[in-house]
């Protein structure tokens, strides 16, 4: 991307240092330059349009250009916008804490227009190199997928069908399943103040509604432990976007607490990655699936809070166009296993 092709935002609250710092980047042949008089409307801006640099003032009323930078820096879609920031001579201190943040680096005023032109022209590089670092991953993602559904015209569609034909079920690795796993709050609770009776058929109510729920989104109920539900997409039938449907699925389910069509709260976890499948045990038979990404799923699941739908990186990143996330940060989940966890707050 040419200099003068760049989109680049200035936010500050002072109006003679925005047009200062226009007229600066202008000289240097940046022509596209959008100036904000605050950090709300910048965060407003930003969710609109897509910008290639964020000159962002430091002190600011109501909303500081540190909140600012948080606000970003926590949302997976725009923590990649490098950030200058721009500091008095007195604010080398904050402006360090900013740099961990993970601002790119910062200015101070009076602005040196050397050091601008610098410090402008090595973000908008790294800038660039981000961006073709993700068309070239994009690429690598659809040669996967092409490579995968070239593997699975090869393969049953279901389980079911292979039991019909060939009278047993093959195990298997599957490389791309989307898990949602969700669990009652305060269901132990209920079963140790409940009989036996009164439990099994709250827990067939509710689940009976959920199972709807999976159905509707073409979402395979695979088992119940205890009081959660495992829900799965891409083992059983093929799915163009199975975390897609996965979250669709988790959103509804979560409704159904929200408007109190079930009078219980939800855990909801959603991961993405590798299992093994097959049919476990000679007896008594049950078509499992196994492996880390089962795991991690459960764990992911443990850490949500009442009806919020916490889901990995792994799992976002596979539709990240369509489901609006924060960050809550990487866990460490069990076995040292970590994982950075967003709450989806939105599926597109």
């Amino acid at each position: 991307m040419l200099s003068n092709e760049s989109e680049i935002l200035v936010v500050d609250d002072i109006e003679d240092n925005r047009y200062t710092l226009e007229r600066r980047l202008k000289r240097d042949g940046y022509e596209n330059i959008t100036l904000v008089d605050g950090g709300a409307a910048a965060l407003e801006l930003i969710s609109e349009r897509q910008f290639d640099l964020i000159l962002l003032d430091l002190m600011m009323p109501e909303i500081s250009g540190l909140d600012v930078l948080k606000n970003l820096k926590s949302d997976p879609l725009h923590r990649n916008i490098p950030v200058i920031m721009v500091t008095a001579a007195d604010e080398v201190e904050t402006a360090a804490e900013c740099i961990t943040v993970g601002a790119d680096d910062f200015i101070t005023k009076p602005f040196n227009k050397t050091l601008l032109r610098a410090r402008v022209a090595a973000s908008l590089e790294k800038k660039k190199l981000r961006d073709q670092e993700a068309i070239y991953l994009n690429r690598i993602e659809k040669d996967k997928r092409k490579s995968l559904d070239l593997v699975r015209s090869f393969l049953p569609k279901s389980a079911a069908s292979e039991i019909k034909s060939l009278g047993k079920v093959t195990p298997r690795r599957y490389e791309d399943v989307a898990i949602l796993i969700c669990d009652l709050v305060g269901f132990t609770k209920f079963c140790e103040d409940n009989s036996p009776e009164t439990v099994v058929e709250e827990l067939e109510t509710v689940f009976g509604l959920f199972e709807k729920v999976f159905e509707e989104y073409s979402i395979e109920k695979l088992k119940t432990v205890g009081d959660a539900m495992v829900g799965v997409s891409g083992i059983s039938n093929e799915a163009d976007e199975p975390v897609y449907d996965i979250a669709k699925c988790a959103v509804a389910l979560s409704e159904l607490s929200k408007t109190r069509e079930i009078k219980w709260d939800l855990h909801l976890g959603i991961h993405f990655g590798p299992v093994v499948a097959g049919v476990i045990g000679q007896k008594s038979m049950q078509f499992d699936f196994l492996g880390e990404t089962v795991n991690t799923a459960f764990n992911i699941c443990g850490l949500s809070e009442k009806n919020d739908i916490l889901i990995s990186n792994d799992a976002w990143m596979q539709s990240r166009t369509d489901i609006k996330v924060t960050s809550i940060g990487a866990d460490k989940l069990r076995g040292n296993h970590a994982v950075e966890i967003f709450k989806c707050i939105e599926v597109i």
